[in-house]
This record gives C-alpha cells, sequence and structure tokens, in this order.
C-alpha cells in the first residue's frame, strides 16, 4: 500500500516540497508567512533599505570631511 506524497511548489526557489511544509528545505524561507506579493520580497526590501541607508550617510561623511579639513 503506498501513500501518495503530496507537493507544492516552493515561492522562493521554485523547488519541489511537501504540500503541508511551513519551511522550505532548499532555501529555507519561511513559507507560512506569504500572504501577498508585499511579505514575499519584504526580506530583500530590508536589506537594500539598510544598504542604501548605509551608503548614503558614507557621502554625507566624506562630503562633511571634505569641508571640515579643507
Amino acid at each position: 500500500m503506498s501513500v501518495a506524497k503530496q507537493t507544492t511548489v516552493c515561492p522562493y526557489c521554485k523547488e519541489q516540497i511537501a504540500a503541508g511544509a511551513s519551511k522550505c528545505k532548499h532555501c529555507q524561507s519561511e513559507l507560512n508567512k506569504v500572504d501577498s506579493k508585499k511579505s514575499r520580497f519584504a526580506k530583500y526590501n530590508t536589506f537594500r533599505n539598510g544598504f542604501l541607508t548605509g551608503v548614503l550617510f558614507t557621502i554625507v561623511l566624506i562630503i562633511l570631511g571634505y569641508f571640515t579639513f579643507k
């Protein structure tokens, strides 16, 4: 007697996973949080916003240092 394993596709890495999985075994993404496209890309936006803030802060420091030690 065999049991048919139901699978679905991970929305992040597009690999086959078990239908009731809460975490992808391939990319380790949490699957129970996926409700809309906005939450799907939330982890990317957080890094991008932090990176751009750091770049902007560095540019401001360079400009302030230039005018201070000119």
